[in-house]
């Protein structure tokens, strides 16, 4: 099987694409993206672990109308393209399932290579907020998911998922809520921030830190009703998956276990954005504090959650 986009160059000088600050390993400064997170193990570990959280609670790697859209059709080649596509998990678990589809993962640093890949999947070192080399009208499916930390103008993916897909297209967008949330029916439900201060002034900091640097953090919360007023898709959908936060789900041991790793991997996040809120201002004993009132609610407030916020809509 052969696929028409297959011709690139291979990226041998890897170094060149990342530098080192404080032990952790990010984007080279020469990126345009204003992506602020390492890209090294401990964060790429994070986002295996939101992977497989959603894989699981979802049952599958997507929602919407994929299966229709990448149903095998004989003459008609297939393509979907991952923005932001981190450690290639999704592509690759996708590609398994959709062998006649040919799928490109983009990136702005080079995590994965092409090496022994299977033969209808290829990474891209690519800033996800310029265009893309792709025709007008020639993908079926963009994906987009935790991006909105690279992009500083979201709109300008949507438009070019708007350039690049075919009519009847799936632009398939997610992205996680940086704000505490309660599952319904919970006691902090109906007021997070009385409930978890701590969690609540963290993610706070983190969005005034965010906003500083040029990303807009209402992306998130607002991908559903952007891509309605781009006016270039229908059947626009919007939802939420929520992913366990803490060792409350005590009722299903997977939910438990999600739960407890979901808390660990969001401490482990709170140390590794220390600088990035250093940067806007936050003194180091007030981030202790807030560490410490983070680590103590994780450990003992029921019904915490993360939000998925999915939105998806078909190119007119």
């Amino acid at each position: 099987m052969s696929f028409e986009y297959s011709e690139l160059e291979e990226v041998t000088d890897y170094a060149s694409h990342f530098t080192t600050r404080g032990g952790r390993l990010y984007p080279s400064r020469t990126i345009t993206s204003p992506y602020p997170l390492p890209v090294d193990t401990p964060e790429n570990e994070r986002h295996q672990f939101q992977h497989r959280s959603l894989a699981y609670v979802v049952g599958e790697n997507y929602t919407g109308p994929v299966t229709e859209i990448l149903a095998r059709q004989e003459a008609a080649g297939k393509v979907v393209i991952d923005l932001g596509c981190g450690t290639g998990e999704w592509v690759l678990e996708m590609a398994n399932e959709f062998p006649h589809v040919s799928f490109f993962g983009l990136e702005i640093v080079p995590i994965m290579h092409n090496m022994d890949l299977p033969e209808n999947v290829q990474f891209e070192i690519h800033d996800i907020g310029e265009r893309t080399r792709w025709p007008d009208a020639s993908v079926d499916i963009v994906h987009a998911r935790s991006i909105f930390m690279a992009v500083r103008d979201y709109s300008a993916i949507i438009h070019e998922a708007a350039r690049i897909l075919k009519p009847g297209g799936l632009f398939l967008s997610g992205e996680w809520k940086y704000s505490p949330s309660f599952h319904p029916g919970a006691p902090g439900a109906a007021n997070p921030s009385e409930d978890v201060p701590g969690l609540d002034r963290f993610y706070r900091a983190l969005n005034d830190a965010l906003t500083a640097r040029g990303i807009d953090v209402t992306v998130p919360s607002t991908v559903g009703q952007r891509i309605v007023n781009s006016g270039a898709f229908t059947e626009v959908q919007s939802g939420r998956i929520p992913i366990p936060l803490g060792g409350w789900k005590r009722d299903d041991a997977n939910y438990h276990r999600m739960g407890i790793s979901n808390r660990d991997h969001l401490l482990r996040f709170i140390k590794t954005v220390r600088p990035i809120l250093a940067a806007s201002g936050v003194s180091r004993s007030d981030m202790m504090h807030i560490q410490g009132q983070c680590f103590s609610e994780l450990g003992g407030v029921s019904g915490l959650i993360s939000e998925y916020l999915l939105a998806y809509g078909r190119k007119v």
